[in-house]
């Protein structure tokens, strides 16, 4: 039976609460078992670009990657969403040289690169955006490569009809342990296809993508390249200040993170071998972090650090940049012993 939503975070305005917003959340171990909850673990709902690690592991376990000589570094901005910073965008230049094709392959659409927003920055007037720049641009380099390698077309690389989408489904449903005929399957921003599944059976993909003696040899090596590539290059996952390349670079366990549109996070506690998924009931992204973070600190995979604080209980401004309100995260996580 699905379970209600809890109340994950408060909007105070003054010493008033303005809006709640509600969420659920998923710990699972390698083996399957749910570990911790809020809300509904089994809520099913669209991954979005927290499935990105997932729809890389093809161009790994396919034989692309070695046949290219994919780097590690190259591997990681494949599994993230980038900013468009200048370091983005020549490794996915590269990407696309090494399997010979170009930029013009790329049909994951165009949009202001994310560096303006997170580094606080208007972009220059007249200022013409490509295709490369955009934070999906080292997916669909991913998607691309897997054609090339198996000589199918380029052109309709997105299609879900495609073979390599149907790869792609294919580990998906692997990976995460769930009926690859009941994958809800959808159009994401870019275009590509995108899923929707259980958190609980997100958050065991997210597990058995760090714990490689729960499949077989081969799969476990594409598994293994994948995530230490996201350790290794956090900042090709995300970019400067961004939320995972600030979590990665803060003192404790080793993880993964990797977040979606929507309020999407997914992690991989990496010595624990457990998965987290995580969703803020309205999409709204302003309660994402805080929720993360408190869930951090929490389960102790994070000690209070001013790098997270920041994160943590933001301050809410008005136009005149006067302090108006704060975000408070707060629920209870529900430790389950028989699930």
């Amino acid at each position: 039976m699905n379970q209600i939503p809890a109340i994950v975070a408060r909007v105070f305005r003054g010493q008033g609460i303005e809006s709640l917003h509600c969420g659920s959340l998923a710990v699972v171990d390698a083996d399957g078992r749910l570990r911790y909850k809020f809300g509904d673990p089994y809520l099913t709902i669209f991954m979005r670009s927290s499935a990105k690690p997932f729809q890389a592991i093809p161009v790994v376990e396919s034989g692309a990657a070695r046949k290219f000589d994919f780097t590690s570094k190259e591997l990681a901005i494949m599994a993230g969403s980038h900013s468009g910073e200048a370091e983005h965008v020549e490794t996915v230049r590269v990407i696309l040289e090494k399997i010979g094709l170009s930029e013009n392959d790329l049909k994951c659409g165009v949009q202001a690169p994310l560096r303006y927003t997170y580094m606080k920055e208007t972009p220059e007037p007249g200022r013409q955006f490509a295709a490369i720049e955009h934070n999906c641009s080292g997916k669909h380099a991913a998607m691309l490569a897997v054609a090339v390698f198996k000589n199918l077309s380029t052109e309709d690389y997105l299609s879900p009809e495609h073979p390599v989408q149907q790869l792609i489904r294919k580990t998906v449903s692997e990976i995460c342990r769930y009926p690859e005929e009941n994958l809800v399957v959808a159009i994401d921003g870019c275009s590509a296809p995108n899923f929707a599944l259980p958190l609980y059976n997100m958050a065991l993909g997210y597990a058995r993508l760090v714990t490689p003696n729960v499949v077989p040899k081969e799969q476990a090596k594409a598994y293994s390249a994948v995530a230490r590539a996201m350790m290794e290059f956090p900042e090709m996952v995300a970019g400067s200040r961004r939320f995972e390349t600030v979590l990665a670079h803060t003192q404790g366990e080793p993880l993964i993170s990797k977040g979606g549109a929507e309020a999407m996070l997914c992690l991989s506690f990496v010595e624990r071998h457990q998965g987290v998924a995580m969703k803020i009931s309205d999409g709204n992204p302003r309660a994402l972090l805080p929720v993360a973070v408190e869930f951090l600190y929490k389960m102790g995979v994070r000690t209070r650090c001013p790098e997270l604080d920041e994160y943590h209980r933001p301050i809410i401004r008005n136009w005149r940049d006067l302090e108006v309100g704060h975000i408070e995260p707060g629920f209870e996580l529900e430790e389950v012993g028989h699930e």
